[in-house]
């Protein structure tokens, strides 16, 4: 073998050894870096929900719900409870309840299957009108026509204002906390905390 050769050989060899060296050193430090952002890392969990009577997708990240999320699910409380025809109010109060808070379900319960009893002796239907909804945290103040119907006739039509208030589940869902119809005063102080 020539010398010139076996130098040739030689040196592109030692040069092809660098080459991995640095692509291993290179490769390291990447994983490394990415190991280092691991442990370091906030976790950082968004999940994105659609349900069929929900209208908007909403987020929850890192346990914080987003507001669209707070306004349908309460909006959605207040419709279940609002918006009632004989014929269909025992399921609504069955599909209520399923989402209530525990320290509320005995006491709110009962209150249901009386309400239900007067619904069905009076032939009473109601419906809301949803005109506003304000959030802060997990409350909500809806703001809404309320309309009563007792057989074919309207009994009532009046505006009013609704508080409701939703607690974390260990699913990472909501309850209801506390619901009520409240004054023009409350109201205020609501919106403008």
């Amino acid at each position: 073998m020539k010398p010139d050769h076996y130098m040739s050989r030689v040196s592109g060899a030692t040069y092809d050894k660098r080459a991995w060296m640095l692509a291993f050193f290179l490769s390291l430090i990447a994983v490394m870096a990415l190991s280092a952002a691991l442990i370091f890392k906030k976790n950082t969990v968004q999940t994105v929900f659609l349900i069929p009577e929900i209208n908007k997708a909403f987020t929850l990240s890192n346990g914080q719900y987003s507001p669209a999320y707070v306004e349908q699910v309460s909006t959605w409380f207040l419709s279940q409870t609002l918006n009632y025809h004989p014929s269909s109010y025992k399921y609504q109060m069955d599909t209520f309840l399923k989402h209530i808070d525990p320290e509320l379900f005995g006491d709110l319960r009962q209150t249901l299957l009386q309400e239900y009893e007067d619904i069905q002796k009076q032939r009473r239907s109601s419906t809301i009108f949803i005109q506003d909804v304000v959030i802060k945290g997990l409350s909500a103040m809806i703001t809404g026509v309320h309309e009563i119907r007792i057989g074919a006739t309207e009994a009532s039509s009046e505006q009013e204002h609704w508080y409701l208030r939703l607690t974390q589940r260990s699913d990472g869902l909501v309850t209801l906390a506390d619901i009520k119809k409240v004054g023009e005063k409350e109201y205020k102080e609501f919106v403008n905390q």
